[in-house]
């Protein structure tokens, strides 16, 4: 202990503050892997009045970097290097698709964070994190959301950067450009640290994939990859799924066309497009892709999907998304791992969504139909039915303009709730589901200002990670609640493999072969843990049953 002590000390006294952590330049950490040394970091970091030591390792190459005839392209494996690679200090984020244009192309890094020395004999269980962003922002950084809590778990926390936007996801819709290079650079990244993790004291036996929103929907996707079997043992998906309608882009060639003509490239041919969007400097092909995203979503419903997201790929040897998820899942073709999934109790609270929807909702008072789902694959005199009763379910007599929590209410059910339910019921035949419903609403968010009943998209990130706000006893409780199911999971396959006074002596049971998804049973995790039925089970009864009733298979998303 003292000796432990002494070297917090000397790191503490040589160090300077990178991210939030105490870094030495004295102290380094040089770890063998198949293609080659890195050194890595060993720092200390003062936190809740004690010092905890870390070893990170922020920019590990997996790939080449995806620039000129690698942009638009599979990701390519890292070659070998020969001289040690200092990986101590963070990469730059892939290219955002928000405004004004930042990152860059060459971003294809992981990142690798532990609390104990590396050592190929500890065999700790590893989490590999995939950020959401709806798929055009974010990183693998942990800039603002600290991982501790899991690292004090004796849990190793890797992250897998990947393309976003135009450049991780456009296609055309042929073998030329198949799209989906976000999801391959993610199971390259698997990859990697499958057959890496062990000498940075991983099992490579225990790997857990985790992601939340975009990230969950990636995850899902990787849950369905034939190129991802034996690559993790678990997972877990907060707010997202693959069956969610923006998780799946539904005119992506259309789309890349229209970026082509936005710079003056000539669209004849799909290798004529390849080649002129190549050349095209990074941030100039970013803009245009923003300006075609932003005109997409104004003219197109939002509630239809996004732009430029995954998408159905011809059949080819590197394709990974070739069937509509629906499909797979109901007939089983997807990893049978044991999944821990749920979502917050007003997923359609987030500013963004609000500021998306602001300039649909007239148009949604004007025509009605506009607020049946695509999916469901209906007749227009079926839509225009159907689409009344909707609207009287959510909105009454009021016009939807001026129903503002209604309008998040009826967002939240119909691209999140509703998805994911039908999604764990279709793993649950297969499968031990653990599905939870987060409805604590504390200000570890850094939300005060609750004008809206209900706890928002990504609120529940602040009961893992640490955000650096302030809360109340009550607020850490929860959070360590949390921490340790989601850390339970990750280590056993089972967030309550035992009663504990912490987790109130709850046992969750999980799900197995539902039949209908009103049937599932959730953990509440509010001031108090409780197993309960389905959540806001009369909106989701309404929805399932006009699925059951008009929806016309095969579904491309639910």
């Amino acid at each position: 202990m003292v000796k432990i002590l002494g070297i917090v000390l000397l790191l503490q006294a040589a160090a300077y503050c990178v991210d939030s952590y105490i870094i030495s330049e004295d102290y380094t950490v040089t770890v063998d892997t198949n293609y080659g040394k890195v050194k890595g970091g060993f720092g200390a970091r003062s936190h809740a009045n004690k010092s905890e030591i870390l070893y990170w390792f922020r920019s590990i190459p997996f790939a080449e970097p995806p620039v000129g005839n690698l942009r638009f392209a599979a990701p390519v494996p890292k070659a070998k290097w020969s001289e040690v690679l200092d990986v101590r200090h963070k990469s730059q984020e892939c290219i955002q698709g928000s405004s004004p244009v930042s990152g860059k192309e060459d971003c294809l890094y992981l990142k690798i964070y532990s609390r104990h020395r590396p050592n190929k004999y500890l065999n700790l269980p590893v989490v590999v994190w995939i950020y959401g962003g709806a798929f055009f922002e974010g990183s693998a950084d942990f800039d603002d959301h600290r991982p501790d809590f899991l690292l004090n778990e004796d849990v190793i926390v890797a992250a897998v950067q990947y393309r976003l936007g135009f450049l991780g996801f456009m296609s055309l819709g042929d073998t030329v450009a198949p799209g989906n290079n976000g999801i391959k650079d993610q199971i390259l990244g698997l990859k990697w640290i499958k057959e890496n993790i062990k000498n940075f004291g991983g099992d490579p036996n225990k790997i857990t994939i985790w992601g939340q929103s975009a990230g969950a929907a990636s995850v899902a996707y990787l849950l369905q990859a034939k190129q991802t079997k034996g690559l993790f043992s678990k997972a877990i998906l907060n707010s997202g799924s693959s069956l969610s309608p923006w998780s799946l882009a539904k005119d992506l060639p259309d789309a890349t066309k229209e970026v082509a003509k936005k710079l003056n490239v000539n669209t004849r041919t799909s290798s004529n497009i390849l080649e002129s969007l190549r050349q095209v400097d990074a941030k100039e092909l970013q803009e245009a892709a923003s300006s075609v995203m932003k005109q997409k979503l104004i003219l197109s419903n939002p509630l239809q999907g996004l732009v430029f997201t995954p998408v159905i790929e011809p059949n080819h040897d590197d394709a990974v998304i070739t069937e509509y998820s629906h499909e797979l899942l109901k007939g089983g073709k997807f990893h049978h791992v044991p999944i821990l999934a749920g979502y917050t109790s007003l997923e359609g609270y987030f500013e963004e969504l609000a500021a998306l929807f602001r300039l649909w909702v007239a148009k949604y008072d004007l025509y009605h139909p506009q607020l049946v789902p695509d999916d469901m694959n209906l007749l227009p005199i079926t839509k225009a039915i159907i689409a009344e009763s909707i609207k009287n379910k959510y909105f009454g007599i009021l016009p939807i303009a001026l129903s503002t929590e209604k309008l998040m209410r009826f967002i939240a059910d119909t691209q999140f709730e509703k998805p994911i339910q039908e999604a764990l019921r279709l793993y649950s035949a297969y499968t031990k589901v653990y599905a939870y419903h987060f409805s604590y609403e504390g200000p570890l968010w850094g939300r005060t200002n609750r004008t809206y009943n209900g706890v928002g998209h990504s609120e529940d990130l602040a009961y893992i990670f640490d955000y650096n706000i302030k809360g109340s006893e009550e607020d850490y409780l929860t959070r360590k609640r949390v921490v340790k199911l989601w850390a339970n999971f990750i280590k056993y396959g089972n967030p309550t493999p035992k009663r504990e006074s912490l987790l109130q002596n709850v046992i969750w049971p999980g799900n197995s072969v539902i039949e209908k998804a009103e049937n599932l049973e959730f953990l509440e995790i509010n001031s108090d843990l409780k197993i309960k039925g389905i959540p806001n089970e009369d909106k989701i009864l309404f929805w399932n049953d006009l699925y059951r009733k008009y929806g016309r298979l095969p579904y491309s998303t639910f």
